[in-house]
């Protein structure tokens, strides 16, 4: 009766591990392990992508093909040329010397200046090495800054002074000077953002009071589902719908 092939080759590794034979997790031969194998690798390696022998995965042309039809994704550099951008770049003043380029950046916790910026303005700064961080990273710096200075910045005839400035190398910032909280957060300093155009002011002077407000809001009436006693000084969630049929 005759032996099925398969049948032949358990048979046969059955005996070899008997007789302790090493086997080879290459080729899955016995008497030899895997580093002495003379077979090359790239028989073996079976890609996933393409179902095929001879290459890895990472290697895979058709993995690259497949991803090549999916859609890309950009990254837009905020710069004078984008239009977004327009409504955040000023004007500013450094000590009252000439203008220079201003992006308004209300995500920035401290304001950043260029060091030939520095260097063409006179401006005499510390040497400060301070790790600057990127909004969520708080592990790996995105730069780190040359120095620090003191200096007044004007903004839209807005003046604070002696504002603490980290100089940065050229090659971080696309702007002069980016203004951040450590000026647009000052008590006497009020801005506002309406249409494509950023308004700066002295809080003082109520520089938005005169902003037409828009009249056509769809208001909703909320009606309560059940019975609720609010306390006085107190905040409460209510359970609500929206009565589509009266509004306002």
């Amino acid at each position: 009766m005759p032996v099925p092939p398969d049948y032949q080759i358990r048979f046969s590794g059955l005996q070899s591990l008997e007789r302790g034979e090493p086997k080879c997790f290459h080729c899955s031969n016995f008497g030899h392990i895997a580093r002495n194998c003379s077979l090359p690798k790239s028989v073996f390696l079976t890609c996933r992508e393409g179902n095929e022998t001879g290459h890895k995965t990472i290697n895979c042309v058709a993995e690259e093909t497949n991803h090549s039809s999916e859609e890309s994704l950009s990254v837009r550099l905020v710069g004078e040329n984008s239009d977004e951008s327009n409504s955040f770049l000023k004007k500013a003043k450094i000590n009252n010397c000439d203008n220079v380029q201003a992006l308004i950046d209300t995500g920035s916790s401290c304001c950043l200046l260029k060091i030939s910026v520095a260097h063409k303005l006179k401006l005499k700064f510390e040497r400060a090495v301070k790790k600057i961080y990127g909004f969520g990273n708080q592990k790996m710096s995105a730069l780190t800054s040359i120095g620090r200075i003191k200096a007044d910045i004007e903004v839209d005839s807005v003046k604070a002074e002696n504002i603490s400035i980290c100089v940065v190398p050229d090659d971080a910032q696309s702007v002069h000077l980016i203004i951040g909280r450590t000026w647009l957060d000052l008590p006497h300093i009020a801005y506002t953002r309406k249409g494509n155009r950023v308004h700066i002011g002295y809080r003082e002077d109520e520089p938005f009071r005169n902003f037409p407000i828009d009249e056509n809001i769809n208001r909703i009436c909320l009606k309560a589902l059940e019975a609720t006693k609010l306390e006085k000084n107190t905040v409460n969630l209510i359970s609500s719908r929206a009565d589509l049929s009266k509004t306002d």
